[in-house]
């Protein structure tokens, strides 16, 4: 189920969550280049995850080039 979507230029963010797992994905696209970067947040982290997305993919240990192709 989405609970948010937002846009900035190219790049657009949304939040969806998962009632059978209770987790939260957010993915962000970059509809310039096609690059897409999806993050599982908990609960917990899910509103920051959305609000921060690159943020909380360093934190999540995803690799800076695959996180710069979405920016």
């Amino acid at each position: 189920m989405e609970l948010a979507r937002r846009r900035h230029g190219a790049v657009e963010v949304t939040l969806s969550w998962d009632r059978n797992t209770s987790t939260a994905t957010v993915v962000v696209w970059n509809w310039s280049t096609g690059a897409c970067l999806a993050l599982n947040a908990d609960a917990a982290d899910a509103q920051y995850a959305f609000a921060h997305p690159y943020a909380h993919a360093a934190a999540q240990g995803v690799p800076a080039r695959e996180v710069q192709l979405v920016i």
